[in-house]
C-alpha cells in the first residue's frame, strides 16, 4: 500500500511540474506562416514563407538569407552554394510584377497558377505544382495551442508603470514565464524589463483584445532595471482573441495570432509570425535576427524512483483517497 501511495504522489508532482509543451508543427522553420491571403508590394523576408491562399508579392524578396552563395546581415540559412531550398509555398495563385527577377531566393511550390502579367523569372530555383501543407489542420492546432497558452496564469507579478513600462517580477517556473496583458497595455508600452529571466528561459506574453494596434517595444535598460537578458527567439506573443492586428515599428519576438488579419505597415519585425492573413507595406521587413522560435523543453524524467516515506495507517488511507480522486480527475479531463 505504501508503494502505491508513493507512485500516486509522484504522478501528481510530475503532472504539476511539467513544462508547457509548445509545438509549432508545420510552421516550424518558417519566417511567416499565413493561412489565407498574402499581399506585400516590396521589402523582404530573411526566412521562408508559407501561404495557404493567394499571394501578391509584387517586388517583395522572399527568403533572402536562403540564397546560396550570398552573405547578408543576420543568420545565413543556406548550406550548399549550389543548391536551392524550398522557400515559398503558395496554396493558391501567385502574382508578381512583370519586371520581377529572382525575387524568390529558392524554389517555389505552387498550388494554383502564376497569374497573367507576372514574371516567370521571379523564382531563382524551380517551380513545382503541389499543396504540401494542410493549412486548415495546422491552424486548428494553432488555435488550440493559443487557447491553451491563454489559460495559463501569471508566473509572477506584472506591473504597468507610468502607463508605458511593463515590468515582470520574479523568475521563471520550469524555464517558462507567463505574463498576461491587455492589447491596450501593449499599445501604450514602450519598454519591457524582466530582471529575473535569463537567456535559457521562454517568455510567453498572452495579449487579450480583438482589435490591436501597437508599435515598437524596447527591451533595454530603464532606470535601475537591466536590459532583458534573453534572446528574442525565446519570446512568444500570443494574441489569442485577436481578429485584427496592426503593427508599425520595431519588435523582436514571435507572434502567434491564428485568427487575426495582420497588417504590417512598416518597420522591422524580427521573429516568426503565424496569422490568418497578411498585408504589408513597402517598408515592412520580416527578419530573423535571433533565429527561429525556441520552444521550452519538458524537464527530463527522474531516473531514480521516488522515496517511500513510512506514515501511520490513517494518514496512508487519507493520502490514497486524495491520490485516487486526483487520478479520476485527470482521466476525466483527458476524455473531455
Amino acid at each position: 500500500m505504501l508503494k502505491h501511495v508513493s507512485a500516486v504522489l509522484a504522478l501528481l508532482i510530475s503532472t504539476h511540474a511539467a513544462a508547457i509543451n509548445i509545438d509549432l508543427g508545420p510552421a516550424t522553420g518558417y519566417n511567416l506562416f499565413i493561412k489565407e491571403n498574402f499581399t506585400q508590394p516590396g521589402a523582404d523576408s530573411q526566412g521562408k514563407i508559407a501561404i495557404g491562399g493567394n499571394a501578391n508579392i509584387g517586388q517583395y524578396d522572399v527568403a533572402v538569407n536562403y540564397e546560396p552563395g550570398t552573405r547578408r546581415d543576420g543568420i545565413q540559412f543556406w548550406t550548399d552554394p549550389g543548391k536551392y531550398a524550398d522557400v515559398l509555398v503558395v496554396g493558391g495563385n501567385l502574382t508578381t510584377t512583370q519586371w520581377a527577377w529572382g525575387n524568390v531566393k529558392g524554389n517555389l511550390i505552387l498550388g494554383g497558377e502564376l497569374t497573367q502579367g507576372s514574371s516567370k523569372n521571379a523564382v531563382l530555383g524551380t517551380t513545382t505544382k503541389g499543396k504540401p501543407i494542410d493549412f486548415d489542420a495546422a491552424f486548428k492546432q494553432f488555435t488550440n495551442l493559443s487557447q491553451t497558452l491563454a489559460g495559463q496564469s501569471n508566473t509572477s507579478g506584472v506591473e504597468f508603470k507610468y502607463n508605458n513600462w511593463l515590468i515582470l517580477d520574479g523568475s521563471a517556473s520550469n524555464d517558462v514565464y507567463v505574463a498576461n496583458i491587455t492589447g491596450q497595455m501593449l499599445a501604450s508600452a514602450t519598454d519591457l524589463t524582466a530582471t529575473g529571466l535569463d537567456k535559457n528561459d521562454t517568455l510567453i506574453i498572452n495579449v487579450s483584445g480583438k482589435n490591436i494596434n501597437f508599435d515598437s517595444l524596447n527591451y533595454g535598460q530603464r532606470e535601475s532595471f537591466n536590459a532583458l537578458d534573453m534572446s528574442a527567439s525565446n519570446i512568444l506573443f500570443n494574441f489569442f482573441e485577436a481578429e485584427t492586428i496592426t503593427f508599425s515599428g520595431g519588435i523582436k519576438g514571435n507572434i502567434l495570432a491564428p485568427n487575426a488579419d495582420f497588417t504590417f505597415l512598416q518597420g522591422d519585425l524580427s521573429g516568426q509570425v503565424i496569422a490568418k492573413s497578411w498585408t504589408g507595406g513597402w517598408g515592412a521587413q520580416a527578419n530573423l535576427w535571433d533565429g527561429f522560435f525556441v520552444p521550452p523543453i519538458d524537464p527530463p524524467t527522474p531516473t531514480t524512483p521516488p522515496t517511500t516515506v513510512e506514515v501511520s495507517e490513517p494518514a496512508t488511507l487519507l493520502l490514497l483517497v486524495f491520490g485516487l480522486l486526483a487520478l479520476v480527475a485527470i482521466r476525466r479531463s483527458r476524455r473531455n
